[in-house]
């Protein structure tokens, strides 16, 4: 699986645990709706730091909770 999509299923199903919509999501992370758009229709080919930063402090988790996910793992990793 590549990085892309790997970062876009563990933000979508930290929104499904915290019953969290993605305009809530938005709002919380000062994000614009065409930037979580790029993130879920993986159109990035690199997800910025301070994305990855906004994305944690609005759904209250570490960046080590964050990553810290089989979907994350090197082996299941796809980085050509």
């Amino acid at each position: 699986m590549n990085i892309n999509k790997s970062f876009a299923l563990r933000v979508s199903n930290l929104l499904l645990e915290r019953k969290m919509s993605k305009y809530k999501l938005e709002k919380e992370s000062g994000l614009t709706h065409s930037a979580l758009r790029y993130i879920f229709n993986e159109v990035n080919n690199d997800v910025k730091l301070s994305t990855v930063v906004k994305i944690c402090s609005a759904l209250d988790i570490t960046l080590d909770e964050f990553f810290n996910d089989k979907v994350f793992k090197i082996d299941n990793l796809d980085i050509n």
